[in-house]
């Protein structure tokens, strides 16, 4: 099924942790679109580093971006383990879907 011209090859789901957390290894071609879950009653920051931290109002470099419940972001990176994952709640869980190049 292609979309807006892309094809997707690849798709799935990151469970939620209040801890820091890898991404799985997934090798990424072209873009991953990442999607917060609708239910999530939390937010779910998206990061670089392992040391990714939740937005606390202060200036830092550690702050993940942050995606509320059903907020997406699409990203170029090589591999989804590039990037890292914390949330306000375990239950907050993350989506996503690999495009090809």
């Amino acid at each position: 099924m292609a979309v807006a011209g892309r094809v997707p090859v690849d798709n799935g789901e990151i469970a939620g942790d209040t801890s820091a957390k890898q991404c799985p290894d997934v090798s990424v071609a072209g873009t991953v679109l990442l999607k917060a879950q609708a239910g999530n009653s939390g937010n779910v920051y998206v990061g670089i580093a392992n040391t990714v931290t939740v937005v606390d109002g202060t200036q830092d470099a550690t702050s993940g971006l942050e995606l509320d419940a059903g907020d997406e972001v699409e990203l170029a990176v090589s591999n989804l383990n590039e990037l890292y994952i914390i949330c306000d709640n375990a239950g907050d869980d993350l989506s996503y879907v690999v495009f090809g190049g």
